[in-house]
């Protein structure tokens, strides 16, 4: 009896033993799933799959020199009896207006062929407008940069332009280049095509430009829509000149003679020269990237067309930094250098295993001075 009792003891004793050495190793189980959880690793894993955004595409396109421009002069005071207009011109032009055009008819002349244009617009106008005028030529072949008054011939409360929405322009300009043939660049530029609107008592929309249109001997018709860039001053720096420089510098040449004095002096002027270049060379904080403030702005992002940030921090952003907008893709509307480019390409590891998680886990919880 006593060595049954005896065996039972033992067998019992081997058994704690066991349940101990198992509580032990599951205490220890679940302490290291807490410091995983705590520590923000997956420790279990996820069927989320994380896609890597693609890069946003860059859009090809062609520069085109437009020898025209059109800007309303004092838009708070234009009305139907006076409004003014600058006309800039590079080139000999004629010009031809519309007052009260069909909105629906304008456009389906607009996108005929150049010799259809030019025909039914400019030279024998089937335009079915409230008054047309009569062609005005300009012969000097030097920029011109006139203003020009346009008044409404009659009165303007003939103009049957309808309460809002309406169907009609107020006024249509049209400035076509006088050596304008078929024969020439098909991608060169004929003819620039302006709407205006103009308030009045029916429509309180203030006095605009509301489209323009560039017209090319190929046919092609491009609306011109603006860029939003932080302002339009130019480098004050650029083309300076430095007149003590250069007659030090010749005084040097032409010398017969030459010390010790007059090359240190030499020297101090080129090095002044040098830090001046080196002034030259900081970008404008109106051309500055809004990101970095360090490179000249680049890249013109669309949809929201903002001048705004350089090829390094392009690749960088999902959102425009003015507007907030998506960036769908983009042009460029300066030169980049290729030395300057930064990969942006998203690198793709191979998910690491939980062995090694958890030895990294360990391994950032040990202190550093062992």
């Amino acid at each position: 009896m006593v060595a049954v009792l005896t065996a039972a003891l033992m067998s019992a004793a081997e058994i704690s033993n066991l349940c101990s050495a198992l509580g032990v190793i599951i205490c220890f189980v679940c302490m290291v799933v807490f410091i995983l959880r705590l520590q923000g690793e997956d420790f279990i894993g996820t069927s989320v799959t994380h896609v890597a955004q693609p890069p946003v595409a860059q859009v090809a396109v062609q520069k085109v020199s437009v020898p025209f421009s059109i800007e309303i002069q004092d838009p708070s005071t234009a009305s139907y009896n006076d409004i003014q207009l600058k006309l800039r011109s590079e080139v000999a032009y004629v010009r031809r207006s519309f007052w009260g055009v069909p909105s629906d008819q304008l456009h389906s002349l607009l996108n005929g062929t150049w010799p259809a244009f030019l025909r039914l617009i400019v030279e024998k106008p089937v335009v079915e407008a409230d008054v047309v005028e009569e062609f005005y030529r300009e012969d000097d072949n030097e920029i011109v940069d006139h203003t020009k008054h346009f008044q409404f011939k009659g009165n303007p409360k003939d103009l049957m332009l309808g309460s809002p929405p309406r169907k009609k322009y107020p006024l249509v300009v049209c400035i076509v280049r006088q050596d304008a043939h078929a024969e020439a660049d098909p991608s060169n530029v004929g003819a620039l095509i302006c709407i205006i609107h103009i308030k009045d008592s029916e429509c309180q929309v203030p006095t605009c430009i509301l489209h323009q249109y560039l017209k090319q001997y190929s046919g092609q018709l491009t609306r011109l829509q603006a860029l939003y860039t932080q302002g339009n001053k130019t480098n004050e720096n650029v083309g300076k000149t430095m007149p003590s420089s250069e007659k030090s510098s010749s005084e040097a040449e032409n010398a017969t003679t030459a010390n010790k004095d007059a090359k240190e002096e030499m020297e101090e002027i080129e090095e002044k020269a040098e830090e001046e270049e080196d002034d030259d060379d900081e970008v404008p904080i109106e051309e500055a990237c809004v990101v970095c403030q360090v490179k000249r702005t680049s890249r013109a992002l669309l949809p929201c067309r903002h001048v705004c940030v350089c090829n390094t921090c392009c690749g960088r952003l999902n959102n425009c930094p003015m507007c907030r907008a998506r960036i769908l893709s983009y042009f460029l509307v300066a030169p980049e250098s290729a030395d300057d480019f930064e990969s942006t390409e998203v690198e793709i590891h191979d998910t690491p295993s939980l062995w090694q998680r958890v030895c990294n886990v360990i391994t950032d919880m040990m202190p550093g001075d062992m």
